[in-house]
């Protein structure tokens, strides 16, 4: 597909990067490259150096031809804007980042008029997600496939930890649940498990299964945690405000520490079920003074990566029981593996496996479509397809089907069934199926297949 990305910040470049190592042809646009050279020359694209907002600048990206123009620049206005002129060139479709929490309702109204295929809120995203994993107080992340009827959450094996030196297999026969170790991370390296890959300290393993088999083994290792019913944000930040409205409606007490007193003011009225205090996070007194270490969660959205970095570290020393870190910057993931933090949250990753749904659901309008998609980083991704009749096998035995390397069906849901299968199962018509890959470019679901 040709796709025309405008804005080349964070989200941008991580998005530019999927966009092609799904075979994409990508032609980026921004006011300044200079400053960003070393994106350029790392990527497979094409760039024009310009104002998006000048019809003739998206001309010579050749818009008119684009089956995407995605708009990801640092202004709401402006990215509205850029889709507007890019439809009224001939782009096919257009997303749309929109942050301004003020924004979210009205734009859905005009979403017609302006032209907009989608509209993206990486900021909303961020605050669902964290959402999600506080809901789920054990795991170190989590997300939800089959429209919530399956969780994929990550954990990692502690010291004395009852998964310590036992195997994959182990898991099923002690516990008769069903579960699937879709990775593990170990020492930098991701490994494909096999029933025999036991499990050893520190590991990083991604589990799917549905809620009250992850509780099981949840409680099989002696993690059963308490309801979050108290949390503290760093950080007054529009992430900060979609979450405290979020875990409000579920009943959670929230308390924000933002050390701008107009900011302050601004969330009171807002927000106004929240406790907000000004003072500033890296203060400890303060932090003892606000009764951090009586907080069943502590999560930091503050905009400096490492000072985030360093406020997570205080609370594990307080033993916050669950401490969420929002992160920016890639290239701290080592720095982060060292500081022993585990629960990490970057707004462009998620916003990112949103519109690479959505382009991968465009290349095969017509066939089995891709309906959700999570990326996890470089190790693996899960993918949901509906089965419709242009899949080449149906019908057939998974222990017949040849896949290609790297490739697992993990769940299958018929109706209102949910099926962790065996090689005797089938992959029937009307089916919906999620697939563990590593390393194989999924456009549609026959590309699952040798």
């Amino acid at each position: 597909m040709k796709i025309v990305v405008v804005g080349i910040g964070k989200l941008g470049e991580y998005l530019a990067k999927q966009l092609v190592k799904d075979e994409n042809e990508v032609t980026i646009v921004d006011k300044n490259f200079s400053k960003k050279s070393n994106i350029i020359n790392n990527l497979d694209v094409n760039y024009i150096e310009g104002n998006a907002l000048d019809s003739n600048v998206l001309l010579e990206a050749n818009v008119n031809s684009a089956d995407l123009l995605i708009s990801v620049m640092s202004k709401d206005e402006a990215n509205l804007m850029c889709s507007l002129i890019g439809k009224k060139l001939g782009a096919k479709h257009t997303i749309a980042r929109i942050r301004t929490p003020e924004y979210a309702n009205s734009i859905n109204l005009l979403k017609a008029d302006l032209g907009l295929s989608m509209t993206i809120n990486p900021e909303l995203m961020t605050a669902n997600n964290i959402a999600k994993t506080l809901n789920i107080p054990s795991a170190l992340d989590s997300t939800t496939f089959l429209k919530g009827k399956i969780d994929v959450i990550s954990l990692k094996v502690r010291e004395n930890s009852k998964l310590e030196k036992i195997s994959v297999s182990d898991i099923s026969k002690n516990l008769r649940i069903n579960i699937i170790v879709c990775a593990i991370e170990r020492n930098g390296k991701t490994i494909i498990p096999d029933g025999d890959t036991k499990f050893l300290v520190n590991d990083k393993i991604y589990i799917t299964g549905s809620r009250k088999d992850i509780n099981s083994l949840f409680k099989y290792m002696g993690l059963v945690s308490k309801k979050t019913k108290k949390v503290m944000i760093a950080g007054g930040s529009s992430i900060a405000e979609y979450l405290s409205d979020i875990l409000i409606d579920m009943g959670v007490s929230v308390k924000i520490l933002e050390i701008n007193s107009e900011r302050c003011l601004e969330l009171s009225e807002r927000i106004p079920k929240a406790l907000i205090v000004n003072g500033d996070f890296s203060d400890q007194k303060i932090l003892y003074e606000e009764g951090l270490d009586k907080y069943d969660a502590l999560v930091v959205l503050t905009s400096i990566d490492e000072e985030n970095i360093v406020y997570s570290m205080f609370a594990s020393l307080l033993k916050v029981p669950k401490i969420i870190t929002k992160v920016n910057h890639i290239k701290l993931d080592g720095v982060i593996e060292k500081a022993n933090i585990d629960a990490v949250i970057t707004p462009h990753k998620i916003a990112t496996n949103q519109i690479v749904q959505y382009v991968r659901a465009m290349q095969n309008s017509g066939g089995s479509s891709c309906e959700a998609i999570y990326k996890y980083d470089d190790i693996f991704e899960m993918v949901e397809f509906n089965v419709h009749s242009d899949f080449k096998k149906i019908g057939v035995s998974l222990k017949n089907l040849k896949l290609k390397k790297g490739i697992l069906i993990g769940v299958i849901q018929r109706g209102k069934n949910i099926i962790f299968p065996c090689g005797t199962d089938k992959i029937i018509l009307n089916d919906t199926i999620v697939v563990v890959n590593y390393n194989n470019k999924l456009k549609e679901i026959n590309d699952i297949l040798e």
